[in-house]
């Protein structure tokens, strides 16, 4: 295991033990069995453990659509794929729903987990706005974002269904509110 996965371990480890604001980067680097100097080059700060702060998610999502831009007519739904394409939650669920648990008990993580949000609709826009009209793609980004967001929240909470099948309900729920007269 690399130093970051290792210290990330540490830091929902314990995070979940002691909470987040009593546990320190020292604690954190001591369990993961490296220095605070070999945190601070990974993390800039004890927040950062649990954030993509290289927006790897919004990158998969980018590098689908743009793969897959001439598939479609339809934006909305290319985005949509490149939301349902991610197999990260599946592959580590408990470690996510960890993530998530501390996330929600601490009003700083709450608020830096909604400036990400910004983050992924802007990378998704950027990367239909060249394909489609940049209504479109605004529009497209953020709800795609918010059927993302939706979806998870139901991933974290039915056991049985993959992340992606979650996606697919999600859009489709979108679809039929959409129809309405």
């Amino acid at each position: 295991m690399k130093s970051k996965e290792k210290l990330q371990t540490a830091a929902t480890t314990l995070f979940m033990e002691k909470g987040y604001e009593n546990t320190t980067v020292q604690e954190i680097s001591s369990l993961a069995g490296v220095t605070e100097r070999t945190f601070f080059r990974q993390f800039k700060d004890k927040s950062d453990v649990l954030f993509d702060s290289e927006n790897h998610l919004g990158k998969q999502v980018a590098n689908y659509i743009s793969e897959h831009s001439s598939d479609t007519l339809n934006p909305l739904k290319l985005a949509v794929s490149g939301f349902a394409a991610i197999t990260l939650f599946d592959e580590n669920r408990e470690r996510t729903l960890l993530r998530t648990q501390i996330v929600e008990s601490h009003p700083d993580l709450k608020e830096r987990e909604l400036l990400k949000a910004q983050t992924l609709i802007m990378s998704v826009e950027n990367t239909l706005s060249p394909h489609f009209d940049s209504s479109l793609s605004m529009l497209s980004a953020r709800f795609s974002v918010e059927i993302f967001h939706l979806a998870f929240v139901k991933w974290t909470h039915e056991k049985n269904k993959k992340f992606s099948e979650q996606i697919w309900s999600v859009y489709d729920t979108y679809k039929k509110l959409v129809e309405l007269p």
